[in-house]
């Protein structure tokens, strides 16, 4: 088993800048109309599914060595009896041996490999304890997002896409499932106008290795054909890494990724 460490401890960023960079106002500036049913002129996609033999393991985990960001405080004044009074917000969260939380992992460039796996229910995302849940999904082009409130209150589903058109719907309590769909893949931020602090983000994708880290930080993607490929990370305060790796037949390869913010 190979291992490779990539460290990016020694990039100075400002949080403000990264956060302006990775979370732009986009719902602004970005094509959209009140729709679920999304369509983009994008192209399809040129994945070809195959079956992957002598194929590669890829695995690893992204780190946070740095020193966490302080969260921030949101005081709320409208729905407190199902929001609360404050929300504290993490711009990094650090789960199991300093393991990053929702990082997304992927390979950019690759165009055949192993079929998507069969989904046994639709992606959900739902909107509870004013919160969308979970924070970061991954959905294939094409698949259907369904969007669910479970909280006693209206909600607001606005999407801010670029290569996809935007949506901005409300949803009361106890309403039937938005459904979404996406035709050209990209990281989809979500929020709600009437809760400010909620946002959520949809990664869609145009391939099956993907990954996106929990509480350890670590990721695995397996039966990925022999050849050379850009690994990218991406987190939506950190914002994105690449490095290029090679898969030999048969091969298991660790791939580690060191982020930190420097003061």
């Amino acid at each position: 088993m190979r291992r490779l460490r990539w460290n990016a401890g020694w990039i100075s960023l400002s949080l403000a800048a990264s956060l302006a960079a990775c979370t732009p106002d986009s719902a602004d500036r970005a094509p959209g109309g009140d729709t679920a049913d999304i369509a983009a002129s994008a192209e399809a996609p040129r994945y070809t599914s195959m079956d992957v033999r002598e194929g590669g393991i890829l695995r690893g985990a992204v780190r946070f060595t740095g020193v966490l960001p302080p969260p921030d405080t949101v005081v709320i004044t409208a729905d407190t009896a199902a929001c609360g009074t404050t929300r504290v917000i993490a711009p990094v969260r650090v789960g199991e041996e300093t393991g990053l939380v929702d990082a997304v992992v992927s390979l950019i460039d690759i165009d055949a490999g192993k079929p998507w796996p069969t989904a046994s229910s639709p992606t959900t995302l739902d909107q509870h304890g004013c919160a969308f849940t979970p924070h970061v999904i991954l959905v294939p082009v094409g698949d259907t997002v369904r969007v669910l409130n479970s909280d006693p209150l209206s909600h607001n589903v606005h999407t801010a896409a670029f290569d996809n058109r935007s949506v901005n719907r409300t949803q009361p309590s106890g309403a039937s499932p938005i459904e979404l769909s996406f035709a050209a893949p990209e990281k989809v931020r979500m929020k709600c106008d009437l809760h400010p602090w909620m946002s959520a983000w949809i990664v869609v994708a145009d391939h099956p290795y993907y990954a996106i880290t929990g509480a350890s930080g670590r990721f695995t993607m397996p039966r990925v054909p022999p050849g050379t490929y850009t690994l990218e990370v991406w987190h939506e305060t950190l914002g994105t890494r690449q490095r290029t790796v090679t898969i030999e037949p048969g091969q298991t390869l660790e791939a580690d990724f060191d982020f930190a913010i420097e003061r």
